[in-house]
C-alpha cells in the first residue's frame, strides 16, 4: 500500500536480508489515506511468545528486551513496529489466526531489529555515498503514485512524518542496498545448465492456465433500485459503448470518465486474470469475447459492465526457451540472496546479543 511506502517506521520492519531484493508494491493498491487507528496491543499481551503479563515491568515501553553489541532494543520499539504491521493486516486475519500471528510477529520483528542494528553499524563504518539525484528520483517515483488531487506532503502528514524525514529514510535505505550489493560482488550468474535442471525438476511452475487481459467500464447499480432505474443505467452504458464503437471516444477515455470501478483512472484495466477470479457472468463474457472487441453490456451483482479483452492466453506449458532468461535471473538472485544471508549470519555469530530476562 502507499501507506507502507511513506511510513518511515514501517520500512524498518522489513527483514534486512531482503532489502536488496525488494520490488515494491502494486500501484493499484496505492492510496494516500489517513493511517488507521493504532491497534491496542496492550489488550492482547498474553498472546505474545514472551510471558509479558507475568511481570508488570514488561508493560513499560522503555523496558529493554535485547541488547546488541551494547545497544538496547526496547519492548516499545517492537510494539510500535507491531502496531504498524497490524494496521496493514486489518481485516485480513481472522480472530482465530490472530494469536499465532501476533506471537510470530513479535519474534520476527525483534529478530529484524537485531539484524538492523548490526547492518546499520556495518553501513556506518563503510562510508557509503548516496547522490541527491538518487533520493530525488525515489521521491519523484512516490509522487507519481499519489492519486490526483492529493499531495505527497499530505500523505506523509497523515502518517505522522515529513518530506525531510522521508528523504532521510530513503537515503538510509539506499545506503543499505548499496552496502549489501558489495557482499554479492563476484557471485557468478546462474548457468543455462542450472536453469534447465530447475525447469526439469519444477514442472508445476511452468504450467500456464488459461487467462485473459481485459479492461472494463462499470456503471454501478443499487440493490434497492427498481427496474426502471436499472434500465436507465443500462441505456447509459449502451450509449457509452456506441460512442466507443463509433470512434467518438476511446475505451480508456470512457473508463476514466464514466467507470465506477477503482480501475477507471487507469483506463479500466484489470490486468491479467484466470478463471475463477471473477464473478461468473463477467468471466463468461471475458473468456468468450474476441480480442479487441467491445462486448455487449453484461449485468453482474455490481452493476452493468462493458468489457474489452486485449489478450487471451490458452492453457499449456511454458517452454524452456521461453522461461530460460527468467529462470536464470531468478536463480542468480537466489545466489545473491544467499550471499547476503550468509553475511548477516556472520554478523550475528560475531555479535554480542543479550536477551534480557524481564
Amino acid at each position: 500500500m502507499f501507506d507502507n511506502l511513506v511510513n518511515k517506521k514501517f520500512m524498518t520492519v522489513l527483514p534486512v536480508a531482503a532489502v536488496l531484493f525488494m520490488t515494491g508494491c502494486k500501484e493499484e493498491d496505492a492510496a494516500a489515506a489517513p493511517a488507521p487507528e493504532p491497534v491496542d496491543l496492550a489488550a492482547t499481551e498474553d498472546l505474545f511468545a514472551e510471558p509479558v503479563q507475568a511481570n508488570p515491568l514488561t508493560q513499560d515501553p522503555s523496558a529493554v528486551v535485547v541488547r546488541v553489541n551494547g545497544e538496547d532494543i526496547t519492548r516499545g520499539e517492537i510494539l510500535e513496529m507491531m502496531n504498524i504491521a497490524m494496521q496493514q493486516l486489518a481485516g485480513r486475519v481472522s480472530p482465530q489466526q490472530l494469536p499465532q500471528i501476533q506471537q510470530q510477529m513479535y519474534q520476527q520483528i525483534k529478530n529484524d531489529l537485531i539484524t538492523k542494528k548490526l547492518i546499520d553499524a556495518a553501513v556506518a563504518t563503510a562510508s557509503i555515498a548516496v547522490a541527491q539525484s538518487e533520493i530525488d528520483e525515489a521521491v519523484a517515483s512516490l509522487q507519481s503514485r499519489i492519486p490526483a488531487g492529493q499531495s505527497l506532503e499530505a500523505a506523509l502528514a497523515a502518517q505522522g512524518t515529513t518530506l525531510d524525514e522521508l528523504k532521510e529514510n530513503i537515503a538510509a535505505d539506499l545506503k543499505t542496498r548499496k552496502f549489501l550489493e558489495t557482499k554479492t560482488e563476484g557471485i557468478a550468474a546462474a548457468t543455462e545448465t542450472e536453469a534447465k535442471e530447475f525447469y526439469d525438476t519444477n514442472p508445476q511452475n511452468f504450467e500456464q492456465p488459461e487467462s485473459v487481459a481485459a479492461s472494463h467500464i462499470l456503471i454501478k447499480t443499487d440493490a434497492a433500485a427498481d427496474d426502471a432505474a436499472k434500465a436507465e443505467l443500462k441505456a447509459q452504458l449502451e450509449q457509452i459503448r456506441a460512442d466507443i464503437v463509433a470512434g467518438k471516444i476511446t475505451f480508456e477515455e470512457a473508463a476514466q470518465t464514466h467507470s465506477g470501478c477503482p480501475s477507471g483512472p487507469s483506463g479500466g484495466s484489470l490486468g491479467t486474470f484466470g478463471k475463477g477470479q471473477m464473478v461468473p457472468e463477467f468471466e463468461v463474457a471475458a473468456f468468450t469475447q474476441e480480442i479487441g472487441e467491445v462486448g455487449d453490456v453484461v449485468e453482474t451483482q455490481f452493476g452493468y459492465h462493458i468489457i474489452k479483452v486485449t489478450e487471451h492466453t490458452e492453457p499449456g506449458t511454458v517452454s524452456f526457451e521461453e522461461a530460460k532468461e527468467q529462470i536464470i535471473s531468478y536463480l542468480s538472485g537466489q545466489k545473491k540472496q544467499q550471499a547476503v544471508q550468509d553475511y548477516i549470519k556472520s554478523l550475528r555469530d560475531s555479535a554480542t546479543i543479550e536477551e534480557i530476562a524481564i
